[in-house]
């Protein structure tokens, strides 16, 4: 017996060991290279989406509609594996005009049985609505015939996964939620949310407010006086209302969106905000917010994000909030870690709840540096990781 690693390897009748263990080799050496070819194929492939869109305003039904004018050597479209297998994308999913061994999920294939309440509703109106969930992350070309898959993102990059690439995001979004059916029915923006969106009336924004100070009159389901955890007394009517300046960032202070999570009191709130409009171009976006429910064990978790839409429809880019790096609970917890340079505390006071406790209640502010600050922001959603810890949101600023 040979042994490479702690593998054990039985050589056949009459085969040496050390030709036993120089074939394993082979096929190890051999897999990994088709791999990384493929990964190539790949990223060529995603080239030439992105100049097929840039001219056509829109996504290619098929990988063939690249064929000759984006993508002119047609052997990108098999993957090293299936050259040596001879297997490619099967029906209904394979191209009906070229024989390719990749999955192009943007493709316009019925959804059928998949989706019942919406037959006719199409694989690419099912991964759009995906998107709005979970943004660029969504896998626009898969490569199937790897262990595991491959799968190249709407924004570009390559990730490993499953058979069902969704397992990886289920921390933000449950599968039943990504799936045709739900996403695809009449139903379906009020059952991915999941919980009643309840909008309370706050204060008239003033006149004179910036337009980059965000308007949320639409979207606070809280007022700054609410006890909107619970109880009496666990408020921020301490917090100074209308427009006030939070560590060198003007706000417009006047409510509370607050998302839900999986703790108690925090099942009655939405799981995910929609369409905060923006509309404009900006280099820096600044959020005032908090979060409920957190504690020490929650130190690194993602637990929110907020989406960001880009006016061309097609672009979006997700900034992940972090329980200890962008936000904590905004009751000081005891036992806390030393903070990071980047969780800045931007306003403390107290309430009655808090004075009880002889502790402090706070908001953080955090800035996103805009990756396309040439292109126009058309909104930006408020998603909830449906943590223990849930974050809330008291203003946006961009600049």
């Amino acid at each position: 017996m040979g042994i490479v690693g702690s593998a054990f390897i039985v050589a056949g009748p009459g085969q040496p060991a050390s030709a036993q263990v120089t074939d394993a080799l082979q096929v190890t050496n051999s897999v990994a290279e088709e791999r990384e070819a493929c990964k190539k194929n790949l990223l060529t492939i995603y080239e030439a989406i992105q100049a097929y869109e840039k001219d056509h305003k829109d996504l290619p039904n098929w990988l063939s509609d690249l064929v000759p004018d984006y993508l002119s050597d047609v052997s990108v479209l098999t993957c090293p594996v299936c050259r040596r297998t001879g297997k490619i994308e099967a029906p209904p999913l394979t191209d009906p005009k070229i024989a390719t061994s990749y999955l192009f999920e943007f493709c316009p294939v019925p959804l059928g049985n998949s989706a019942p309440q919406a037959p006719t509703k199409t694989r690419r109106d099912w991964k759009r609505r995906q998107m709005e969930l979970l943004g660029p992350v969504v896998p626009i070309v898969r490569c199937r015939h790897h262990t595991p898959v491959l799968n190249l993102s709407r924004e570009g990059k390559i990730y490993d996964s499953g058979t069902l690439w969704e397992a990886l995001f289920t921390n933000r979004v449950s599968r039943a939620q990504l799936s045709a059916s739900r996403l695809t029915s009449d139903e379906a923006a009020p059952e991915a949310n999941e919980r009643t969106v309840k909008i309370v009336q706050v204060t008239a924004r003033e006149p004179a407010t910036r337009k980059q100070l965000l308007d949320l009159t639409d979207f606070y389901n809280a007022l700054l006086t609410d006890s909107w955890h619970g109880g009496t007394g666990n408020d921020l009517a301490a917090l100074p209302a209308g427009l006030h300046t939070f560590g060198g960032v003007e706000f417009d202070v006047r409510g509370i969106i607050q998302l839900g999570g999986k703790s108690g009191g925090a099942t009655k709130f939405p799981t995910q905000i929609k369409e905060i409009k923006v509309q404009q171009k900006c280099q820096r976006i600044h959020f005032l917010h908090s979060a409920g429910w957190g504690g020490v064990a929650d130190e690194g978790k993602q637990i929110g994000s907020y989406v960001v839409h880009f006016a061309d429809n097609q672009t979006r880019l997700e900034i992940p909030i972090y329980y200890g790096r962008h936000v904590r609970n905004w009751h000081f917890v005891p036992g806390e870690p030393p903070s990071p340079d980047d969780l800045t505390v931007v306003w403390t006071g107290e309430n009655t709840v808090s004075k009880k406790a002889g502790r402090s209640i706070r908001l953080f502010k955090s800035t996103w540096i805009n990756l396309l600050p040439d292109m126009v922001i058309e909104s930006i959603d408020c998603v909830s990781s449906v943590e223990r810890a849930a974050p809330f949101l008291i203003g946006i600023t961009v600049e």
